[in-house]
């Protein structure tokens, strides 16, 4: 054993260097795995002891339509029974405000939430500046609001707004407010008003979207069990309980799924210096194949020498692993300055403490040092083969017959990677998919780089002569081509490929807003409103393009009689999941341009008996078929509907909305219902603020959605999201360069020697140097052109699969990606191997 130390200490102290980048690449990915599990585990920490504050309640009971007096009855009646100790009720609903000056035209889509003194019953609403909130804040018509709320109507504290055709003054800007997630979909900042005043703004019309939300508190014994009766007493009604608990739930599932899916991004960096130590202890052993046979000669059996390389890479590993733990505890000390800027201090990330934790930091390590044994094994296995006959003749290592050691080696080692994958995955089943979707890639990636070798092999013919050699170079004995394909090529299929689909979803939703595509959205406009909400928009003055107004009521289904569907009651189709969402339904007797039968035929004309046509994905979802019956719950009036068409929408098309369900006029038209209304809004940015605040002025509860706001939002999320991407892809390149970096220094003694006799037979430093520049920038564009092919069917299936949009090719992006990789490899490849320009051939040759 003292042998075996001594000489792994030896062996390490000789050659660390050229291992070293190897090594490193193991550092990138452990650091990925550590930084994210233990931001994550941080984050879960504060958010786990915030429970209750998430939802600012322990039991929250909630409708979207108005309390009838039996609910509230059964409810206080429960209440009681199971000791709540205090409750408050809330009403959250969109609409527009604006300033009460009105030579300032602009109005904004806002989320207001009306309140009462009791709020909040948990957590703590935090104002800007410091100061406390108190309930008389808002008494007496007073509202906070969200600081983007201030700069977008250009308002400032002490100055007064219009919500409905109230006047409210902004008395504090809202810092955090609890029950309100991190995350949450929003169609505006939140708006603070008291429950007191929000009848008088005039918002609680027929047909608002208007969402009552009764907050408890209570003690813990009874939580569960009176959320389980109200769910009992509620099954048929629209009315939803919930604890603290199962947001906690959750959010515990959330964050689980994100530690473990998102460690699997480090995880494949690591995977890919895997692939380099395989590589190059493959290239070591061949190097050391005559020191492997002297140590036979002088006893050291095969098991003791595999033990030094073993031993050799169970250090580099462990080092690297350390180092990984070092970058990602320097990537976390940065967080703190990032979310207690005043943009990010809105949230509970503020209150985190990060910081590297034990577990993320054993298991990071684990992985390296895992990693690195696995990918070494069965390279190490060839010592076997070397016998110390070597020293006296030239023979082949390799052993003859199947090597089934070496076979069962590969079975334990892909069974070794799908169980380390399953372990940061916390899934068998995603440890086998990654290790096949990653295997999968791996296996088209080297094949294309096979094949573009080939394609480039003719070049060793040509009469230049550093292009000449460059070309022989790629498939030179020891080379390292497949896995700098491999790493390379996967770093610009990450990057390319996410940045043609950020091109792809950005110039589709520009084609949806053409010349002529609306542009805004009017919602909750009254029956009674709508001639002169017509009036308004048919004004020259007021610059509204074309418009129509389409009457929508809100329904629920409660029940399906089919073929191969029977729903019985509303709780079995809660058990559908999304079919007992409501449902915005119009009527009409005619299809629309974004639309085709699929199966049935349309009505013509007007019927008193019941008739629905439905979207191709309620039919496919939900096996509800022609000729089956829906059961409707509209305005607490059940409608029994016949199936008798199926359409196909298209959605993209926004110039006549899209409705799951159409009903055949007859039915529905004097039905108590409201209308809304796409449009193409004014040109510039000054005439759109403009016809805002004039609508609401007249209209006060219609509310406006711009569309070019929305793809700002969009435009900045994608960019978010991209960037997120891009960092794992940029890690995956930086990868690729390590490990050509490392290749280079593998491979540097015998470049050295070729380079000697180059000279010597003529050849000056500047030959040489653009044989090196030809040879790795063959390699780069090989590589670049691997990722870029990669990332065209990336593109393709994520485009036609996933998003349903028009597949689009971005040939600037590609080409961009092939040149920019091909500049990158070239660079560092003949940066690397400076050393072999330097060398005197005279010393080289004298070596040897």
């Amino acid at each position: 054993m003292s042998f075996v130390l001594r000489m792994a200490v030896r062996e390490t102290r000789a050659s660390w260097r050229r291992l070293l980048f190897f090594f490193v690449c193991i550092a990138v990915g452990v650091a990925a795995i550590v930084a994210l599990r233990s931001i994550i585990q941080s984050v879960r920490a504060v958010f786990g002891t915030e429970a209750k504050s998430l939802i600012a309640a322990d039991v929250l009971i909630s409708t979207n339509r108005d309390w009838t007096p039996e609910a509230r009855a059964t409810i206080d009646r429960r209440l009681s029974e199971y000791g709540a100790t205090a409750q408050t009720e809330t009403v959250e609903t969109p609409t527009m405000v604006r300033s009460a000056d009105r030579s300032r035209n602009v109005a904004r889509m806002s989320e207001l939430r009306a309140v009462g003194p009791e709020f909040p019953l948990y957590g703590t609403l935090t104002l800007q500046g410091g100061a406390p909130y108190n309930h008389s804040l808002l008494k007496g018509q007073g509202v906070l609001v969200r600081p983007e709320l201030l700069t977008a109507l250009n308002v400032a504290v002490g100055e007064q707004v219009l919500i409905g055709q109230v006047p409210f003054t902004i008395r504090g800007v809202i810092v955090d407010e609890p029950g309100r997630r991190v995350g949450d979909f929003s169609l505006g900042p939140r708006v603070l008003i008291d429950t007191a005043d929000l009848q008088a703004t005039g918002l609680l019309t027929f047909g608002s979207r208007a969402r009552h939300v009764l907050l408890v508190k209570m003690p813990e014994s009874g939580i569960d069990r009176l959320v389980k009766t109200l769910q009992s007493d509620f099954k048929e009604a629209f009315v939803n309980a919930r604890s603290f608990r199962s947001s906690d739930d959750e959010i515990g599932r959330d964050f689980d799924r994100a530690e473990n899916y998102l460690s699997l991004v480090g995880l494949v960096i690591v995977i890919l210096g895997g692939i380099a130590v395989s590589s190059v202890t493959r290239v070591f052993v061949l190097q050391k194949m005559h020191a492997i046979a002297v140590l036979k000669c002088l006893g050291s059996t095969s098991i003791q020498i595999m033990a030094i390389y073993m031993l050799q890479v169970m250090v580099l590993g462990f080092a690297g692993s350390v180092l990984g733990v070092g970058l990602a505890r320097v990537a976390i000390a940065a967080i703190p300055y990032y979310v207690t800027m005043p943009a990010a201090t809105t949230s509970l990330l503020a209150e985190v403490h990060y910081g590297i934790t034990w577990s993320a930091a054993l298991q990071g390590i684990g992985i390296g040092v895992l990693v690195s044994l696995l990918f070494s094994v069965v390279p190490l296995l060839r010592v076997r083969a070397v016998k110390p006959s070597l020293l006296l003749r030239d023979e082949s290592a390799a052993s003859a017959g199947t090597d089934w050691t070496r076979i069962a080696a590969l079975v334990l080692v892909s069974a070794g990677l799908v169980a380390v994958t399953a372990w940061q995955a916390s899934s068998l089943t995603v440890g086998l998919i990654v290790c096949a979707g990653f295997s999968a890639l791996a296996i088209v990636l080297m094949l294309a780089g096979r094949l573009l070798v080939y394609v480039v092999a003719p070049l060793a013919n040509t009469s230049s002569f550093p292009l000449r050699h460059a070309v022989l170079h790629l498939s030179r004995p020891g080379n390292q081509t497949r896995v700098i394909l491999l790493a390379v090529g996967l770093g610009a299929f990450f990057i390319v490929g996410v940045r043609t689909l950020q091109s792809s979803l950005l110039a589709e939703f520009s084609t949806e807003m053409t010349a002529n595509a609306p542009d805004m959205f009017l919602m909750d406009v009254q029956r009674g409103q709508a001639a002169g909400v017509t009036s308004f928009l048919q004004d020259p003055a007021h610059g509204a393009g074309s418009f129509r107004l389409i009457p929508v009521l809100r329904a629920r289904v409660t029940g399906v009689e089919g073929r191969e569907t029977q729903l019985e009651s509303f709780e079995d189709v809660r058990a559908r999941g999304s079919l007992a969402r409501e449902y915005t339904i119009t009527y009409r007797d005619r299809l629309e341009p974004n639309e085709e039968l699929a199966e049935g035929r349309f009505w013509s004309g007007p019927s008193t008996e019941p008739e629905v046509s439905i979207e191709q994905g309620i039919h496919e979802r939900f096996q509800i078929n022609m000729g089956d019956t829906v059961r409707f719950d509209i305005l607490g009036r059940r409608l029994d509907a016949k199936v008798t068409s199926i359409r196909r929408v298209d959605w993209r098309d926004s110039r006549n909305g899209g409705f799951m369900f159409v009903f055949r006029p007859g039915v529905l038209d004097d039905a108590p219902q409201m209308f809304i209304s796409p449009l193409k809004g004014p040109v510039t940015t000054a005439a759109r603020a403009k016809f805002q605040s004039d609508l609401v002025a007249q209209f006060p509860n219609v509310s406006v959605i711009d569309f070019r706001e929305i793809l700002l939002t969009i435009q900045d999320v994608m960019s978010k999201v991209t960037l997120a991407i891009s960092v794992v892809g940029g890690l995956v390149l930086f990868s690729g360069a390590l490990i050509l970096v490392g290749a280079v220094a593998m491979t540097k003694f015998q470049r050295v020697y070729e380079a000697a006799v180059f000279k010597t037979l003529g050849a000056n430093t500047r030959t040489i140097a653009r044989m090196l520049l030809f040879e790795y920038g063959v390699l780069g564009f090989l590589s670049g052109a691997v990722g870029s092919l990669g990332a065209v069917a990336l593109s393709w299936g994520v485009s036609r699969y996933a998003l349903d949009i028009p597949w689009r090719f971005f040939w600037m992006e590609h080409l961009g990606g092939v040149v920019a990789t091909s500049v990158l490899v070239a660079a560092i490849g003949v940066l690397s191997s400076l050393d072999v320009l330097r060398e005197k051939p005279l010393l080289t040759l004298r070596a040897e």
